[in-house]
């Protein structure tokens, strides 16, 4: 069953990203580097910056799991709960199999050109399987910010995550969930979050409104809320 679930998963976020307009090419995977593109670089530095909350130009898991704290403590949820649990390890899989390959083996750490390597060669490259590994983690972030537990983020629900993740502002919150709220019934869908996931860390097109899911390249970054 759990085989069964994990296939239907993997197929499912593939189909997700497609629809999203990720740019999969079967026949290059893994035999030619990424062409990343300034799209994604930018995103990729944009949540680079985000997550360097000292500014000592480095980033460690341990910066991937405050992100995910901040958003447990926002909902005074333990770390040690179900699920924070699954959060903790759904960040702790975008570390290992996205970043760490590139890490200082000494300091685990990655620099910003380190981060934008790791990513081009182990998720852009392979991007069938990255859209299976980023639907867990979406899942899991989905699942935090349903408060209310009705299987849909609204817009308040969009807001709070947003600010609590990465620190984007609440103006810039609300523009990015009117556009990602494809059919405009002012809640957010599994599928439209997923969706939202896989254009930022996958998709190259211009002026998508998921490039500002971690707030418009350019704009200043807030601090992100403590708890």
């Amino acid at each position: 069953m759990k085989k069964q679930r994990s296939r239907a998963l993997a197929v499912g976020a593939v189909a997700t990203a497609v629809a999203a307009g990720a740019a999969i090419a079967i026949a290059v995977r893994a035999q030619r580097p990424a062409n990343v593109g300034r799209i994604r670089l930018n995103k990729f530095d944009r949540w680079f910056d985000t997550l360097d909350t000292d500014g000592n130009g480095y980033i460690t898991e341990a910066n991937l799991n405050h992100a995910a704290a901040r958003v447990l403590g926002a909902r005074g949820i333990p770390v040690d709960s179900p699920m924070g649990l699954e959060l903790r390890e759904a960040t702790e899989r975008l570390w290992s199999e996205f970043i760490a390959p590139k890490a200082d083996p000494e300091e685990g750490r990655v620099g910003r050109r380190e981060l934008r390597a790791a990513l081009a060669k182990h998720m852009i490259a392979d991007q069938f399987a990255a859209a299976a590994k980023l639907a867990s983690i979406a899942d899991a972030y989905f699942a935090i910010a349903d408060e209310d537990g009705d299987g849909l983020i609204g817009s308040g629900e969009f807001v709070q995550l947003l600010r609590n993740w990465h620190g984007v502002d609440y103006q810039e919150s609300h523009r990015v969930f009117e556009y990602l709220d494809a059919d405009h019934d002012n809640r957010i869908s599994p599928d439209e979050w997923r969706s939202a996931i896989f254009s930022f860390f996958l998709g190259s097109e211009r002026n998508h409104p998921a490039n500002d899911l971690l707030g418009k390249v350019g704009s200043p970054i807030l601090a992100p809320a403590q708890f």
